[in-house]
This record gives structure tokens, C-alpha cells and sequence, in this order.
């Protein structure tokens, strides 16, 4: 107790301001959660009832209300899954914008397209213009990223680097949780003609009454999430690690007295009023750009070491673990969440749902205060070995209701315990890596290479889930996701370095042997 104390009271080490730009920053990621989770409670009422936007469906579910859900909607499918394009393109921009304006107004710039593709979605009802709308709030998503993932470890003390670095995660399930409670609550009691939908089921005739999610109120609180995360990053200053490159690149003496002003005053606001700022300018390397990084060098000049082993290493690690997180399975199991319950036999799907989105917000919360105890490596080999076994459970539960066998509690039990453990380290820790692992001088450009390469995997994931089902069943399906976590746990132990208490620039020591020597 007393070193919790002194952490806040000591002007030498008091990360307050840090963790409310962290808290600020990562409404981002609230966000990207609310994005993934919107397609839940909106799709059904986007498909029938007096706000129908898709006119494509011919085959029918019936609701517990008597309502109908479409079975099968190209449209509806192409609208859910657009996103991902526009992540991709967001996360391969965000990277070369936060290293050109700063990873401050990075994350504003990225609430823009965030914040026009929400209020577009609540306005407008023209299929392609809501397909536009759709890759928008995407574009921001994957832009928002990388800017976040590179802002908050150079804020950070290293003692808190961990924890204010897995709140990427925990917000993003946060946004999931809370689109699932709002959809269920913000709804409008309706009676349904048979004129006041697109496409109607042949044998529906009368009207109906029927409770519909209002999508479109639901739009509005992106919208307003989106703005407030633009307004709060202005109070806060830039990343010092930014403004110390910055001056380092400068030749302009004034220009360079300016930049390292600033940098003193941003690591005052971060670590404390007191903290010894100057040592920390004084101390850094030069670093080139990602500019300089890249380019083919000149005759006569020294070519900058784009594919040195500081560089390549962390870069591969980056990527396999990006591939890991998605090849698991996860965001197929999240778009289609109430499908999987349904197909193992569960009765109330939507509830399910619920569940899992609140055991979800409690594992991360349990990574993001033990991240910096337990360190990364331990928690990732764990999760990644529990999430294996969980998907074995799964795949067990598909075999027995194929052979009339229904076993509805390893169902639960086992999507929950896939969800728990990519909760206690998959989901958070790759994300704090990023930041961690890769160099400075490639710290931008790495971090949209690898988001962009995360989306990617996203879709290629999420498109062929449901031919997974169809093709393998679920047995062979999550058989699949179970190698993946496998082999994920595997390269943990053999190629991934623990982080934990370590400066960022002795991270990238245990990359570049030339550093660390100096």
C-alpha cells in the first residue's frame, strides 16, 4: 500500500495524466467493439419490419414474437462484412499518419470518419449509401488502431505500460457488451404491415406487432462516442517519444528547442511533474524515419537498415501473432455468436450472447491488472493453451448433437472457456506488443502493416466461416481453430520475449545486439 500511494503522490512518478489520455484514447477502441457488436441487434430489424433495408431474402426464421429473420441476405452479409475493407484501408493509413501529424491527432483525425459514418448510418436509407456509411465507421476503426496501439506505450511508464495497454482491449469489449444492452433495450414496439417491408415472407398476410431494435438511435450513441473521443484528445498533449524524434530530425536549431520544450513538458504530464525529463531527451538515440527507413539510399550515402534483424524480427513475431488472434477463430465466433449457440442446441441464443460479452469485459479486466505482475509471455502461452482446449469442447459438443446426443452445458462451457482465455491474453496482449516489440524508427509504419495484416486475416476468417460450418460441421471447424492455438502457444514459448519492466528502448536492445551493447 504504501508504494500505491507514493506512485500518485510522488511528483517524480505520478502516471494520472497517462491514464486518463488512455482512458480518452481508447473510447477508439470502444468504438471498434460497438462496430463489430452493432450487426447483432441491428441486422433483424434491417432485414424485416417497418425500417427494412434489405430487399434481397426469400427464405425465413420465425421469431419468438412472431417476427421473421432472414435466413439468408447477400445484402445483408456484404453490409455486415464491408467493414473489414474499410479497416484494412483505415489500419494501412493510420500508421504513416500518426509518424506525419503526430499519434495525438492520429487518433483525433481517426474519429472523423467515425464519427460522419455513424450519423450517415442513422440518416440515411439508401442500401448503397449505407453501404458507404458501413466502410466508413470501418475506415475509422482500423485507423484508430494502430494510432492508439503506438500512442499509449509511449505515454506509459514502463511499471504501467502493460495495464494502459491491454485498455485497448477491455474497452473494445466494453463497446461489444454495451451495443448488446442497448440493442435489447432501445427498441420500438411496432405493428407490421405487409406493405411496410421490402420483401415479405410468401405466407405473411396480416399485420403484425412486433419489437424492433431502433438501429438508427442506436447509430447516434457511435456518433456521440465518436465526437467525445475527438474533443478529449485535444486537452492532452503529444507523445513525448513523438516530439523527442521529431527534434532529433530537426535541423533547425529553433525548431528543435521547440519539439524538446514540448517533449519536457509531455513527459512532465505523463510520469509527473517532477520526473527527470531532461535525462530521458538527453539519453535517446538518434532514430531515422520510416521515410528514411524505406528509401533506396543515395550514392555515397549509408543505406538505413530497413531489413536489419531490430527490424525484420519483431516485424515476423508481429505478423504471426496478428495471424494467431484471428485464425483462432475469434471474430467468426463473435459475428456469429448467436448462430453457434443455436446450431449446438441452445434454446435462448440472445441471452448467450450477453454472457459471453460480460465474461468477456471480466477476463480483460483480469489481464489489465496482472499483465504488469505475470508478464506477457505467461499469460499469452496460457490463454492460447486454454483457448485450444476449449475449442476441442466445442467441437465434442457438435459431435454429440450430431449423433442426438444434445449436451447443452459443453456448449456454454466451452464457448465461454474460448472466450475467458482468448480474454486473459490473446485478445489484450497482442495488441500490447505491437507497441512494445517494434522499434521506434518503424513503430508507425510496423503498426499499420500489422493492423492492415490483422483486418486481412479478419476477413479471410470471417468469409469462409460459414463454408467452415458447412463443409467441416462444427466438429471439423473448431478442430481447425484448436491447431491454431496449438501452434500459437508453441511459437509463444520458442520465439516471443517477455516484456515486462522493460524500457522500450531495451526492448528494442533485445532485437538490435548493436543497442544493447551501447
Amino acid at each position: 500500500r504504501p508504494e500505491k500511494s507514493r506512485c500518485c503522490s510522488d511528483p517524480a512518478n505520478n502516471p494520472t495524466g497517462a491514464i486518463v489520455a488512455a482512458i480518452v484514447a481508447t473510447l477508439g477502441s470502444f468504438m471498434f467493439g460497438f462496430n463489430l457488436g452493432f450487426t447483432s441487434p441491428a441486422l433483424p430489424s434491417l432485414e424485416w419490419g417497418t425500417d427494412a433495408v434489405f430487399t434481397d431474402c426469400t427464405e425465413w426464421n420465425v421469431g419468438a414474437d412472431g417476427g421473421y429473420t432472414c435466413k439468408e441476405s447477400v445484402q445483408g452479409a456484404f453490409w455486415s462484412a464491408i467493414i473489414n475493407f474499410g479497416a484494412m484501408a483505415g489500419a494501412f493509413t493510420g500508421g504513416p499518419v500518426a509518424d506525419a501529424i503526430g499519434r495525438k491527432y492520429a487518433v483525433i483525425l481517426s474519429g472523423v470518419p467515425l464519427a460522419v459514418g455513424w450519423l450517415w448510418l442513422a440518416l440515411d436509407t439508401v442500401y448503397l449509401n449505407l453501404l458507404v456509411a458501413r466502410f466508413l465507421t470501418g475506415f475509422g476503426m482500423g485507423m484508430v488502431t494502430p494510432s492508439i496501439n503506438v500512442f499509449i506505450p509511449e505515454i506509459s511508464p514502463k511499471s504501467l505500460r502493460g495495464t494502459l495497454g491491454s485498455m485497448f482491449q477491455l474497452n473494445l469489449t466494453i463497446g461489444i457488451l454495451v451495443v448488446y444492452v442497448l440493442g435489447d433495450h432501445l427498441t420500438t414496439s411496432v405493428t407490421v404491415a405487409p406493405s411496410s417491408n421490402p420483401t415479405n415472407p410468401t405466407n405473411y398476410k396480416t399485420a403484425l406487432a412486433h419489437s424492433e431494435c431502433n438501429w438508427r438511435l442506436l447509430a447516434m450513441v457511435g456518433c456521440g462516442v465518436s465526437v467525445l473521443m475527438m474533443v478529449g484528445m485535444l486537452f492532452f498533449p503529444e507523445s513525448p517519444d513523438y516530439l523527442i524524434s521529431m527534434a532529433q530530425k530537426c535541423k533547425d536549431e529553433e525548431k528543435k528547442q521547440r519539439y524538446e520544450a514540448s517533449a519536457i513538458y509531455s513527459l512532465h504530464f505523463y510520469r509527473g511533474a517532477g520526473y527527470d525529463a531532461r535525462k530521458e531527451l538527453e539519453s535517446d538515440v538518434k532514430v531515422p524515419s520510416d521515410r528514411e527507413m524505406i528509401m533506396v539510399p543515395e550514392e555515397g550515402r549509408e543505406a538505413q537498415p530497413c531489413c536489419e534483424r531490430g527490424v525484420v524480427v519483431p516485424m515476423l513475431i508481429m505478423l504471426v501473432l496478428h495471424a494467431v488472434q484471428q485464425f483462432s477463430g475469434i471474430n467468426a465466433v463473435i459475428f456469429f455468436c448467436q448462430e453457434i449457440f443455436t446450431d449446438a442446441g441452445v434454446s435462448d441464443p440472445v441471452i448467450a450472447s450477453l454472457v459471453v460479452a460480460v465474461v468477456q469485459v471480466i477476463f480483460t479486466v483480469i489481464t489489465t491488472g496482472t499483465i504488469d505482475m505475470a508478464g506477457r509471455r505467461v499469460l499469452l502461452t496460457i490463454s492460447l493453451a486454454g483457448m485450444a482446449v476449449s475449442c476441442v469442447g466445442m467441437s465434442a459438443a457438435f459431435h454429440y448433437k450430431e449423433v442426438g446426443e444434445r449436451k447443452d452445458w459443453l456448449a456454454v462451457s466451452s464457448l465461454l472457456g474460448y472466450i475467458s482465455f482468448f480474454s486473459l491474453g490473446a485478445g489484450a496482449i497482442v495488441w500490447v506488443l505491437m507497441g512494445e516489440l517494434l522499434p521506434l524508427r518503424a513503430r508507425g509504419i510496423g503498426s499499420s502493416i500489422a493492423s492492415g495484416f490483422n483486418w486481412s486475416c479478419s476477413f479471410v476468417v470471417t468469409f469462409f466461416f460459414s463454408m467452415m460450418l458447412t463443409r467441416l460441421q462444427g466438429i471439423g471447424t473448431f478442430m481447425v481453430y484448436a491447431g491454431v492455438c496449438a501452434f500459437g502457444a508453441i511459437f509463444v514459448l520458442l520465439a516471443v520475449p517477455e516484456t515486462k519492466g522493460l524500457d522500450l528502448a531495451a526492448i528494442e536492445g533485445l532485437f538490435a545486439p548493436s543497442l544493447k551493447e551501447d
